[in-house]
């Protein structure tokens, strides 16, 4: 043969033998304790979690679909009008935290809005709440005062130049007035 000169033969590889047939046994430990995975990799140690899932596929064993009931989607309406947080909705109806938020977005729910968060800067949170009650969102006052994200950012440790404090007291139809103490 070409190239074989002076060059020993590979060894051979061992040959895996990969045994995919389930035993009756396996098969009443994925019946029985299904949809518990965790269980089914305890009792079944040599079986993967997509090999068992793969199985139970085929057994059809699948997740139960939860069909929602009038009185559990009154029950969400009511919560999320009250802003109630989404785990506490789900410990409530029995249900994930993730089928109650598929809910609200197939309902089309959305928590009511809520007012900004006092910053502790007097002149800022004032802006800050005369954009909540014109229902202006803080994005929208950044870009209509070009302040980049001067007011959605707003942190103690940064600082806003006066200059968008005016276009925003002109934007929001305010007036800027200094008062100074008198001593």
């Amino acid at each position: 043969m070409h190239g074989m000169i002076g060059r020993e033969s590979s060894p051979p590889r061992p040959i895996v033998r990969r045994h995919s047939d389930w035993t009756l046994k396996e098969h009443e430990v994925v019946v029985s304790f299904w949809p518990d995975i965790e269980e089914i990799e305890k009792r079944l140690p040599h079986r993967t979690k997509a090999a068992i899932r793969g199985f139970a596929g085929k057994c059809n064993l699948r997740k139960q679909i939860h069909s929602w009931t009038d009185e559990q989607h009154s029950i969400l309406r009511q919560r999320v009008r009250h802003g109630v947080p989404t785990a506490e909705i789900a410990k409530e109806l029995g249900l994930t935290r993730l089928q109650v938020v598929n809910r609200m977005q197939y309902s089309r729910l959305t928590y009511p809005r809520r007012p900004p968060n006092p910053t502790g800067n007097e002149l800022i949170d004032s802006i800050r709440k005369r954009a909540f009650e014109c229902n202006v969102s803080m994005k929208e006052l950044d870009e209509a005062c070009k302040s980049g994200a001067q007011f959605r950012r707003y942190s103690a440790s940064r600082r806003i130049h006066i200059k968008h404090v005016v276009r925003a007291t002109k934007v929001l139809d305010g007036d800027l007035v200094i008062r100074w103490s008198d001593q």
